[in-house]
């Protein structure tokens, strides 16, 4: 018998799912009901559910909410969420915190239900329940680890020597592999259909598939398709054997890779070690060497990178559209890092080519009149000026594709008026603030935008604004509402009654079909 627990604030649904649930009474068991967040958490723990049926939009605390204390208290039930088209992207994060699946409420069927309920009936009889939670928690207790490791090395022994009862963190030789996803923001960026974030967890499915074949790998994702994997010897005097078999694998990895997402990737494999305080600078050596490779450049591998403050500066001002600020702060990137050293570092030129395409995907354009695409230049040959040189006229090539920056068929006010719109479109301004700030008239200021633009200041906003909304929502994490709110939208509902009016979908449909 496969206990059912159902949380839904709507009673016509919670009704329904008990009358469909009730025509399978052999089978399923209906153990309790709540109809907010809060009460289901404590249910769930007194009643020991298999399956817990949940709405993701709930009082107190919503589905993303429930199913992420759960995920972290480790209780043993499966989460089936109960959705909207409008709540999409809470599904999605929801899913994240270990929800099975989900089904929308207007296509629920009694066929659809029992399919799915059947899908985790036999995964429970395949795997058992309690065994199947534990696995799945500590899986996702060692990739924390793992992580942890690679950038700070042994902080907490107690929880070190716990960890070292895994065979994972054992006292056997280890291997430490980086695997890159070559030209990662090129191939995401120009490649329709090909989703970032969908990419990197088909590559994580298909390495954890492979290595449980294996019995051996431990795989996360650092950043920017960019993914670390450990392995592990059963055997103290290995070392040599296992750097081999590292090898072979990984070689096994990047050709399946390669056939199944059309995608390449380089490797490379850390010597063989046991000690994991070393692992932070057995990290940086590999990634070094693999950065190598990934430039197919002589330049020397200095882990001199951008810091925090360079990086918000030069974002910002790109973000202002001001090509003289760019240059200068690119420049004074250039002149920081020749004095902390003489070599120019690898990882500061992916950064800055990064942060590039970062910037063009937040503003919606294409490419147009820029430079020869930065895979096909060959820096080794370049001097440190000419490389400086290389990425200003990247980045401004950049900005020039910006409707009225640099253009000159707007003038110097629209242009002006562009740029506030395009650092500010957050805020909450109107167009008397924005005359003030530019000292001009709002009555000028409108006719400006009418006979230069051919819309209003407010159409022109409104748009712009669902034009970010829609790039946070295929490249963040971030939900819907949160989305509306940092788009300069202060009313969720009217963000979702715009956003239908500007794109003739909902922002769940676009996100779901990949439609942005």
């Amino acid at each position: 018998m496969i206990h059912i627990f159902l949380a839904d604030d709507d009673i016509l649904i919670l009704n329904r799912l008990t009358e469909m649930i009730h025509t399978h009474p052999s089978e399923y068991e209906i153990t309790g009901q709540a109809t907010n967040g809060a009460i289901c958490l404590e249910l769930i723990e007194a009643l020991h559910p298999d399956i817990l049926l949940l709405d993701i939009d709930m009082p107190e605390k919503n589905g993303v909410e429930v199913t992420k204390e759960i995920f972290q208290r480790k209780l043993p039930v499966k989460v089936l969420i109960l959705s909207n088209y409008d709540t999409f992207s809470f599904v999605r994060d929801a899913m994240r915190y270990g929800a099975y699946d989900y089904l929308l409420k207007h296509q629920l069927t009694e066929h659809l239900l029992f399919d799915k309920l059947s899908e985790l009936t036999q995964l429970m009889k395949q795997e058992g329940v309690k065994t199947s939670q534990f696995s799945y928690f500590t899986t996702l207790a060692k990739q924390r680890y793992f992580s942890s490791l690679i950038h700070q090395g042994i902080t907490a022994p107690a929880e070190h020597s716990h960890m070292v009862t895994q065979r994972d963190f054992d006292k056997n030789p280890h291997c430490l592999a980086l695997m890159q996803i070559t030209n990662f923001i090129l191939v995401t960026h120009f490649s329709s259909g090909m989703n970032r974030e969908k990419l990197i967890d088909s590559v994580l499915n298909l390495a954890i598939s492979i290595f449980a074949t294996l019995d051996n790998g431990l795989i996360i994702h650092l950043e920017y398709g960019c993914f670390g994997i450990l392995f592990h010897s059963d055997n103290p005097y290995s070392e040599t054997d296992l750097f081999s078999q590292v090898a072979r694998c990984m070689r096994v990895l990047t050709a399946n890779i390669q056939k199944l997402f059309n995608v390449s990737c380089i490797f490379e494999v850390s010597p063989a070690f046991s000690d994991f305080q070393l692992l932070p600078q057995i990290y940086q050596q590999t990634f070094c060497s693999l950065s190598r490779q990934n430039f197919s450049s002589s330049l020397p591998s200095a882990e001199n990178g951008l810091n925090l403050l360079e990086e918000k500066n030069l974002m910002e001002a790109l973000s202002s559209l001001d090509i003289s600020r760019t240059r200068e702060s690119l420049h004074q990137i250039f002149v920081r890092c020749q004095k902390d050293s003489s070599v120019l570092s690898q990882k500061l030129i992916h950064q800055i080519l990064q942060l590039g395409f970062r910037f063009n995907q937040s503003q919606n354009t294409e490419f147009r009149n820029t430079p020869s695409q930065p895979q096909a230049i060959d820096f080794s040959h370049m001097s440190v000026e000419e490389i400086e040189k290389f990425l200003a006229n990247y980045l401004c090539s950049l900005l020039q594709n910006v409707p009225g920056v640099g253009s000159r068929r707007y003038s110097e006010h629209i242009q002006k008026a562009l740029s506030y719109i395009h650092e500010h479109f957050a805020e909450d301004f109107s167009l008397n603030d924005m005359a003030e700030h530019l000292h001009v008239s709002p009555t000028h200021l409108s006719r400006l935008f009418r006979k230069e633009l051919e819309t209003s200041f407010i159409d022109y906003l409104v748009t712009y604004r669902i034009e970010r909304a829609q790039q946070m929502l295929l490249h963040s994490n971030l939900d819907l509402k949160t989305i509306s709110e940092k788009t300069g939208f202060h009313g969720y509902n009217y963000f979702l009654r715009t956003y239908k009016e500007k794109t003739g979908h909902t922002p769940s449909y676009d996100l779901k079909n990949h439609n942005i």
